[in-house]
C-alpha cells in the first residue's frame, strides 16, 4: 500500500532553471496562489468543454475549486514509492499510474502559470499540461534512474508551450472562430491521447457533432507552429533543431568537389617541372594551408625573389592552358 506523504518533499531532482527545482515548484504557498489566478481568469465562455465540462458560471468556478482541492488531497511520494508505481504501471496497473498522475498535477499548475503572459487562458494551460503529465506515464523508465519529475517536466514544458504558441495566436480571429477552434483542437488533443495516433477528421467531427468540412477549414485558419525544441521520434531523444544544417559543417556535396578538385590539382602539378611545382605549393599553401611571399619561397629554394616571380607566371600559364579539359578554372 503506497502512503502519500502531504508535506512537500525536502529534495526531488529537476531539471529546471538552474536556480530553480521541483521542491520550489511544487511549494503549498504557490498552489494556493495559483486558485485565486486560475478562477479569476476562467470564464464561462473558456471553461467549456474544459477541465471542468460545465456551461454554468457559478457552477464552473464551483467544479475547478473542487478540481483544485482534490489536487492537494494527492500527497507527494518518496523516490522509493515512485519506482514502485512505475514499475506497477509499466506492468499495467492503471491505478498505480493514476497515482504517479495525480501525485504530480500540482507540477503541471506551477509550469502553467509561467505561460500566462502569452495571453492564453490558464485552465487551457493546464488541461494541455495534464496531457503531457499522462504522456510522460506513459514513456517513463524507472529503470533509466531518472526522477519521474525530472522526466515528466520536459513533456509537460512541451505540451503546455506547444499549446501557448498554438493558441496566443487565435487574437486574431474572429471571437466565434477562436471559440471553435479551440473546442477541436481540444478535442483532437483528447482523441489522440486516447488513441495513440492523431484523430482523423471524421473522428473529430463525429465527437464536435459538426461537419467534417468545418473541422477541415478550422484547422486550416492558422498555420501550425513548429518549435525547434519539438521531439521527432517518439522517444523524445531528438528535437526538430538537431535536423537542421549546421552552417560552421561543410555539406558532404562540397567536401566531395573539394576531394575531386584536390585530385585534379594534383593531376595538374604533374605537368609543372619540379621547380615550377615547389613555387606553385609554397605560393599558394596546398597542402598545409599557408602561403608564402615571394621572398619566402625563394629563401626555401635558395633563388630570387624576381625568379621566383618569373616561375610562377611560366607555371599558372601552363595549368591555366590545362584548366579546360581538368576543371581547374575557378583555381587558376
Amino acid at each position: 500500500m503506497i502512503e502519500r506523504r502531504t508535506e512537500p518533499l525536502g529534495e526531488i531532482d529537476l531539471v529546471l532553471d538552474e536556480e530553480e527545482d521541483v521542491a520550489t515548484l511544487l511549494e503549498d504557498e504557490e498552489v494556493e496562489s495559483s486558485e485565486t489566478e486560475v478562477l479569476e481568469e476562467v470564464s464561462p465562455r473558456r471553461r467549456e468543454g474544459g477541465i471542468t465540462g460545465t456551461k454554468s458560471a457559478s457552477g464552473s468556478e464551483d467544479a475547478f475549486q473542487s478540481y483544485l482541492r482534490d489536487i492537494r488531497r494527492h500527497g507527494l511520494i518518496t523516490h522509493e514509492e515512485e519506482i514502485d508505481l512505475a514499475r506497477r504501471a509499466a506492468a499495467g496497473d492503471a491505478d498505480a499510474r493514476s497515482i504517479l498522475i495525480e501525485s504530480n498535477l500540482r507540477l503541471v499548475i506551477a509550469i502553467a502559470r509561467r505561460y500566462t503572459s502569452t495571453g492564453v487562458p490558464l485552465v487551457d494551460l493546464i488541461q494541455e499540461g495534464n496531457m503531457g503529465l499522462m504522456r510522460a506515464a506513459e514513456k517513463f523508465d524507472y529503470q533509466r534512474g531518472c526522477h519521474f519529475g525530472t522526466y515528466a517536466t520536459w513533456w509537460i514544458r512541451q505540451a503546455v508551450s506547444r499549446a501557448a504558441g498554438e493558441q496566443s495566436r487565435m487574437i486574431h480571429l474572429p471571437e466565434h472562430v477562436a471559440t471553435r477552434l479551440r473546442k477541436v483542437r481540444r478535442i483532437a488533443a483528447q482523441l489522440s491521447q486516447e488513441n495513440g495516433l492523431d484523430p482523423l477528421p471524421e473522428d473529430i467531427a463525429a465527437a464536435c457533432n459538426i461537419e467534417v468540412n468545418e473541422v477541415v477549414d478550422l484547422l486550416g485558419v492558422v498555420e501550425q507552429p513548429v518549435s525547434l525544441d519539438a521531439p521527432v521520434d517518439d522517444e523524445a531523444r531528438y528535437s526538430l533543431a538537431d535536423t537542421l544544417e549546421d552552417s560552421n559543417t561543410p555539406a558532404p556535396a562540397d567536401t566531395a568537389s573539394q576531394h575531386l578538385l584536390g585530385e585534379e590539382l594534383h593531376r595538374a602539378l604533374a605537368f609543372l617541372t619540379p621547380r615550377e611545382r615547389a613555387v606553385i605549393t609554397l605560393r599558394y599553401g596546398i597542402g598545409d594551408g599557408r602561403s608564402r611571399t615571394l621572398l619566402e619561397v625563394g629563401k626555401e629554394l635558395g633563388i630570387s625573389r624576381e625568379r621566383v616571380r618569373q616561375l610562377e607566371v611560366v607555371a599558372l600559364m601552363k595549368l591555366r592552358g590545362m584548366s579546360a579539359s581538368l576543371s581547374l578554372r575557378e583555381c587558376v
